[in-house]
């Protein structure tokens, strides 16, 4: 749709480090808040996150929709983040392993590289500029905040089964972009399997297909390694 915009610190370094700075200071307060809470009051706490991030989802499709720029080719939540803020939503309010071992292994890494390195999709007029920090602080904010405040653990095999359900997703939403592709005659980029992102991210040497692609793939490896073992480090993985 042609409305991709990105920030890096070399283009813009007060408002990178505006925008970064007041992202990680939300987070760390929220789950400040979650931890002097008493229980009672923290699942209440849990909750009302769990609506606002629900209210962000629904706005953004209703504001889309109303300013014209919804497009089936773009506006679905089926990037690696937006399939996250799913995730952020639901367990929020149930909790179930699985989806905490996403968010944490799958979730943390994207939301990081998306915070220091972010591409605007929707470009950044108006609310999207908000919004892309916004949703993806929660992204990081949850898997943070449910560690920290209700001291979930991770499997032993977490590592395995997060990068299985990555391949998965990526194979299902290639899938998607297809059928999209066939039935509007315009091919979708979710999850960035057709295209790279336009990101200044240093860790994408080449934006040549299928190469880039296979790099994505390689480190979400790493990173899901790398994470995991960070809380194998601190206690947090299952003995």
């Amino acid at each position: 749709m042609g409305r991709d915009e990105f920030l890096s610190y070399s283009k813009d370094p007060e408002l990178w480090l505006n925008s970064v700075g007041i992202t990680l200071f939300c987070i760390v307060f929220l789950v400040l808040i979650g931890y002097y809470l008493s229980d009672r009051n923290r699942a209440i706490f849990t909750k009302f996150l769990g609506v606002m991030f629900f209210v962000r989802f629904i706005f953004l499709h209703g504001y889309q929709v109303g300013i014209g720029h919804w497009d089936i080719t773009n506006s679905l939540p089926l990037h690696l983040c937006g399939i996250s803020s799913i995730v952020c939503i639901v367990i929020m309010f149930y909790y179930n392993q699985s989806l905490f071992e996403y968010i944490v292994l799958l979730g943390i890494p994207s939301a990081i590289h998306s915070i220091l390195t972010p591409q605007f999709i929707n470009g950044w007029d108006g609310y999207y500029f908000p919004e892309f920090y916004f949703s993806h602080g929660a992204i990081l904010l949850v898997p943070l905040y449910l560690t920290i405040n209700y001291n979930y653990k991770l499997r032993k095999n977490a590592w395995k089964t997060a990068f299985f359900n990555g391949l998965v997703a990526a194979f299902v939403v290639g899938t998607i972009n297809v059928i999209i592709s066939f039935l509007y005659g315009e091919l979708p980029n979710y999850m960035y399997i057709c295209e790279a992102p336009i990101a200044d991210n240093p860790l994408l040497l080449t934006s040549q297909w299928p190469y880039y692609f296979l790099m994505l793939i390689f480190f979400m490896f790493i990173h899901i390694l790398a994470v995991f073992y960070i809380y194998k480090l601190i206690g947090r993985v299952e003995k």
